[in-house]
Parts: structure tokens; C-alpha cells; sequence
């Protein structure tokens, strides 16, 4: 009874933004992955090399963008401006 509709719904579109945040390595490396298989698979015709080197590549990218929004939702939570170095004093 003492949450509003308004606050929950912003409850749920922050869990939902922590979600996304928390499976980007993970749908990176599922995705890089599965291209690297079609391209062992149909074009080189080899094991499992592209597979496995565009997986990493992907985990890479998903942690590289994992980073990158966290550094982003954490500037927004504090308030601070992109002018300081985080301080949101100045």
C-alpha cells in the first residue's frame, strides 16, 4: 500500500535495465558464437575454430558494453555531471 503504480513501474523498468545489463556478455557470446558456427559450418568447412574465436570476441563485447552502460546507469543514479569526474558536487 505504500508504493504508487508510478514507483513501481519505475521499480520494474530498473530491474528490467539490470537485467539487460546482466546478459549482454551472454547474448554476445551466444550470438558471435552462432555466426562463427554458420561459418565453420557452411562457408570454411573447418571445426570449430570460428565458433570459438567469434564467442570470445563476443564476450568481449558483451563485458566491453556491460561496462560501458553500468558506467553509464551508475553516472545517472548519482546525478553527477558529464562535465566532473563523478563528484556531484561540482
Amino acid at each position: 500500500m505504500g508504493t504508487t503504480n508510478g514507483s513501481r513501474n519505475q521499480d520494474r523498468a530498473r530491474q528490467a535495465r539490470a537485467w539487460v545489463l546482466a546478459l549482454d556478455p551472454l547474448y554476445g557470446m551466444i550470438g558471435f558464437g552462432a555466426v562463427g558456427y554458420a561459418i565453420d559450418r557452411w562457408i570454411v568447412g573447418s571445426g570449430q575454430t570460428w565458433m570459438i574465436a567469434l564467442g570470445i570476441t563476443g564476450l568481449i563485447v558483451g563485458f566491453y558494453r556491460f561496462i560501458r552502460e553500468a558506467m553509464a546507469l551508475n553516472k545517472e543514479q548519482s546525478g553527477s555531471s558529464p562535465r566532473t569526474d563523478g563528484d556531484p558536487d561540482t
